[in-house]
């Protein structure tokens, strides 16, 4: 049991650049020193598991104190258009009748909750990249081998989405009337024996807990029944798997043995690769691209993501599949893995081509499968824009292959486009910004952490690519503002602690989830990334989207 008793800390803020600037060869005229970051990296962790000694303290995405929460005002706690109106038979409220009131007060406890003892493993893979950058990569491989690999966590035995597949809710061949997660999930499409993912091969749930129960916590559905809250997010979802699985792994081995032929050819950072791409065949779709999550991954009012696509998901995982091609070839070892991600590849590069709509100018974000004709629809309106489908894309596809592909200049104009569109204070006359939002970004005016650095591995890329080091001035730039506005020191329990916010301010982005103004460890280590001129996206951290 966890009795939820956060400690009482000092806390002081300063909007001065934390880091001393000094001058390099790096693609960036200065750079920052990723050091000031270490302390935040390396104790910003759950409290050690009593039961599982030898199990590694979890990181955790943020660092967020109770005042925060309290003090979000009650109008901003429930996105616009996502609030209940109707009341809900509960089953952990013994099947009451709950009003839209209490449901959204559960949302926005959820959300507390979820955010202050969770770990999305996306976060979890670039923390293990930029600790391992900062000399601590055995400790970023305990936590691989330990939770990652092992799936499980100090209450969680199993973590991964591997529940047999009983049928698709959505399709009407299962019936789930308590919320049990009876129907298991279901990968791909064909008999439910063929949805089945074995163990071995499931996929891990993106946001992990070391806890299930929060002790001393009132289930904010039904808050006289003396029900607790425990954790409720159990979604598989293919870019966190895609980093935990391939991107962490790999990079975190290179930095610990310091040269492909010294990882060992069993070592678990391979192996674990090995069995996530031997069991992605399932979830190709029709469309080339891989599906979002496995059926029944239920979300918000229990709509099934099983039937989406998502660009940057894909591009996550081309990225990821590379690096594994790339050592398995320099090993000459499992040439039937190899082949695997070679078709895979095919597949998803198609997509990928696919998504850029040249009368919008960017990549689109993804599209769904009707669960009826199972035709497939792209997104559209604003929610078929997002930055880091222009920038994560451009960088592991390279800006030479899109300007291949659809004409000289066209990565530039994405660019251009992205800063229109999704740039934070754009400036129309000077084409500049200060750093970048999530999506269309005109009204809500969000600067993001982890998402401009984003921009700034992409305009390295460029500089790179095109020889041209305007672009690496305009990365400079944008990161001179996230040092001067969104990076933040701390003090919690005499440990200072450096770090960069997730935003500027809180924002629901329009993909399915709050930002909020505090300490990210996405964003922390994506500067981590940026200050080491590192690009965790090319296994060794080079500038290039190209192993050949």
């Amino acid at each position: 049991m966890f009795v939820l008793l956060l400690s009482m800390v000092v806390l002081v803020f300063t909007t001065k650049p934390q880091n001393e600037i000094q001058y390099s060869t790096s693609p960036d005229s200065t750079v920052y020193d990723p050091t000031v970051f270490h302390n935040y990296l390396k104790y910003n962790k759950q409290i050690q598991c009593a039961a599982y000694p030898d199990q590694p303290r979890m990181p955790l995405s943020f660092y967020v104190t109770p005042d925060y929460w309290d003090g979000i005002p009650l109008n901003e706690r429930i996105p616009a258009g996502r609030n209940y109106t109707s009341p809900a038979v509960v089953p952990a409220c013994k099947n009451t009748v709950v009003q839209p009131e209490l449901l959204n007060d559960y949302e926005f406890e959820s959300e507390r909750y979820l955010s202050t003892v969770g770990l999305n493993i996306y976060d979890g893979a670039v923390h293990s990249i930029a600790s391992s950058l900062l000399g601590d990569a055995d400790d970023a491989y305990n936590y691989q081998s330990y939770i990652i690999s092992g799936g499980k966590t100090c209450q969680f035995a199993d973590i991964r989405g591997d529940a047999p597949c009983k049928g698709v809710i959505d399709l009407g061949t299962c019936n789930d009337p308590n919320q049990s997660g009876a129907c298991g999930f279901c990968y791909g499409s064909g008999s439910n024996g063929d949805m089945t993912m074995p163990k071995q091969n499931a996929w891990l749930f993106r946001l992990i807990s070391d806890y299930w129960l929060l002790e001393g916590t009132v289930d904010a559905r039904c808050p006289t029944m003396g029900v607790q809250w425990t954790w409720n997010d159990y979604r598989p979802v293919l870019g966190e798997n895609s980093w935990a699985f391939l991107t962490g792994p790999l990079q975190t081995a290179l930095k610990k043995f310091g040269t492909i032929a010294a990882i060992p050819n069993d070592d678990v950072c391979i192996t674990m690769g090995i069995n996530f791409v031997s069991g992605l065949p399932k979830m190709v779709t029709s469309v080339g691209a891989l599906g979002y999550s496995p059926k029944n991954t239920l979300g918000y009012q229990n709509v099934d993501s099983g039937f989406d696509v998502s660009t940057e998901n894909n591009v996550s995982l081309y990225a990821g599949l590379k690096m594994l091609r790339y050592v398995l070839t320099q090993k000459n070892i499992h040439p039937e893995i190899v082949t695997i991600i070679d078709n895979l590849v095919t597949g998803i590069l198609t997509y990928i081509k696919s998504s850029y709509d040249p009368s919008l100018g960017y990549f689109r974000q993804g599209g769904t499968f009707s669960n009826v004709t199972g035709q497939f629809e792209w997104h559209t309106g604003d929610g078929s824009f997002a930055v880091d489908c222009q920038t994560w894309t451009m960088s592991v596809v390279g800006p030479l292959t899109v300007d291949k592909w659809f004409g000289s200049g066209t990565a530039a104009n994405i660019w251009l486009t992205t800063k229109k569109l999704g740039g934070y204070n754009y400036l129309d006359w000077a084409q500049s910004v200060d750093g970048l939002g999530y999506s269309i970004n005109s009204d809500a005016e969000v600067f993001s952490g982890e998402w401009s650095f984003g921009g700034i591995n992409m305009l390295r890329i460029f500089t790179k690519a095109y020889n041209n080091n305007a672009y690496a001035t305009e990365g400079s730039g944008i990161r001179d503002n996230i040092s001067q506005q969104i990076t933040n020191t701390i003090t919690v329990n005499n440990i200072p602690y450096t770090a960069v916010n997730y935003s500027n301010k809180r924002y629901y982005i329009p993909f399915g989830w709050f930002a909020n103004p505090i300490l990210s460890t996405a964003s922390t280590s994506w500067a981590v990334f940026v200050d080491s001129s590192f690009n965790p996206f090319y296994l060794g951290g080079q500038y290039l989207s190209d192993y050949n």
